[in-house]
């Protein structure tokens, strides 16, 4: 039977409520994010840790995507969330600044960018974010934890690198050509549901989404955090 992704892959939208706590969250913490972005602007003239013509605007709604995450959860009491991947920053930054009850660790292979990162952490006083230099199949144990990713890796790929660790969930910014990358040898051991932005007027949000990830002996009923 040729695999129809439908048929593997809960599709369901993000909600109104989720939209409206990510605004909250934004506008309880709009000093530090503006103060962030301000630091992403200046480091991306040396480091490229964006395109160079990122503007602001693009960042704000960068960030607006990125803390879709801090609700889009179907393990909300994780204390430890890991950002595989990080290059400028994203998702990690944005959720470290406004989730400071939980322990962020962010990860990437390229050197000046974590440099980059690391400056930008001490700058804002994020004491609950770590930057570690490495490829994140080769990070020390730091699990149970929740892993983020915005773009950096195929699905296949970031299962492979973490295949011998211990997380709970994997919850990946993608677009929806996603699907086509889950194939039906994965679902034998992984559940995956993608959450849709439907609800968005905002053409930032036009086919993106979220790809939530659970292990199939660790299973429970997917939900947005209440």
């Amino acid at each position: 039977m040729t695999f129809t992704p439908s048929d593997h892959i809960q599709i369901s939208n993000v909600s109104r409520e989720t939209f409206e706590k990510t605004s909250a969250l934004i506008e309880q913490n709009v000093d530090l994010l503006d103060s962030l972005i301000k630091k992403w602007m200046w480091w991306n003239r040396s480091v490229n840790l964006f395109s160079r013509n990122t503007d602001e605007a693009q960042l704000e709604k960068h960030i607006y995507h990125s803390l879709l995450l801090v609700f889009v959860t179907d393990v909300p009491d994780c204390d430890t969330v890991i950002d595989a991947g990080t290059g400028g920053g994203l998702p990690g930054l944005p959720m470290a600044a406004a989730s400071r009850e939980k322990e962020f660790v962010l990860v990437d292979k390229v050197q000046k960018k974590c440099l980059a990162i690391r400056d930008i952490v001490r700058s804002l006083r994020l004491s609950n974010a770590s930057v570690i230099h490495s490829d994140i199949s080769r990070i020390r144990d730091q699990f149970p934890a929740r892993i983020v990713s915005k773009h950096a890796f195929p699905v296949k790929k970031l299962l492979e690198h973490l295949q011998e660790k211990d997380w709970k969930e994997i919850a990946m910014l993608k677009g929806s050509e996603v699907t086509s990358e889950i194939d039906a040898d994965m679902t034998r051991h992984f559940l995956f549901s993608f959450r849709t932005f439907d609800h968005m007027r905002d053409p930032f949000f036009d086919n993106r989404g979220i790809l939530l990830i659970h292990k199939k002996d660790h299973v429970s009923d997917g939900h947005e955090q209440q």
